[in-house]
């Protein structure tokens, strides 16, 4: 044999040993394929799960508090109605300020809205969530506050 036959020869198995090669990166190809299809299936019924459990929170206040009027005025009673407006009177659909200042276009700045409701959370006509930003909510006493003084003005007129 001289050095030509081997070469011949170390490329003949180096061909083979490609060629076995081949298949099980294929192999390993199709089941990494299978199992990342495996995990994408487990991760959308973990999130079809919890948003049957916990509800689809955010599209849900992002819904209620979009249909807002361009520039309103502010003053206590107008912020009630703005909570009432993006239904925030539980717990779990409380808006924080600047959700309330985008939704609702206003042209005061998120620190005076805030002021405004934290004097409202003292009269007891919203509360507050303890997270930062402060979200909040109308309270019983808010929502019949509310409702005195749209009957007050529906009498007048």
């Amino acid at each position: 044999m001289d050095i030509s036959d081997i070469k011949n020869q170390m490329a003949e198995l180096q061909k083979k040993i490609a060629e076995s090669r081949k298949p099980d990166t294929e192999q390993r190809l199709d089941s990494i394929e299978k199992e990342l299809n495996a995990m994408k299936d487990r991760y959308i019924k973990l999130l079809e799960s919890t948003l049957e459990a916990k509800g689809n929170r955010k599209s849900e206040i992002s819904n209620r508090i979009s249909k807002g009027s361009a520039n309103v005025q502010l003053d206590k009673f107008q912020l009630l109605l703005l909570l009432q407006q993006s239904k925030a009177t539980t717990p779990e659909f409380a808006v924080s300020a600047t959700q309330l200042q985008q939704a609702f276009n206003l042209s005061k700045t998120t620190r005076t809205i805030r002021d405004k409701l934290g004097a409202l959370e003292l009269m007891n006509l919203v509360t507050s969530l303890g997270q930062k930003p402060k979200n909040y909510y109308l309270t019983p006493r808010g929502v019949q506050m509310i409702s005195q003084q749209q009957k007050g003005l529906m009498q007048v007129h």
